[in-house]
């Protein structure tokens, strides 16, 4: 996967903080792949989400 290099510097400023947390919880770190895997998890679970300049709703037919 391409990602623009200001998408690799949010990716890295969240799995650095979460690490921080997970780490303070005696936790294992995670992988950026695991982090984007559970992003996508979160907006799966949303009513609504707002991407590349578009309202998504759940439940919404694909085109």
């Amino acid at each position: 996967m391409k990602l623009a290099p200001e998408s690799r510097d949010i990716l890295r400023r969240y799995r650095r903080l979460i690490n921080e947390r997970r780490a303070a919880d005696g936790l294992t770190p995670l992988r950026t792949e695991q982090v984007i895997d559970d992003l996508c998890y979160f907006l799966s679970c949303q009513s609504t989400v707002y991407l590349c300049g578009q309202f998504i709703r759940q439940g919404e037919a694909v085109r």
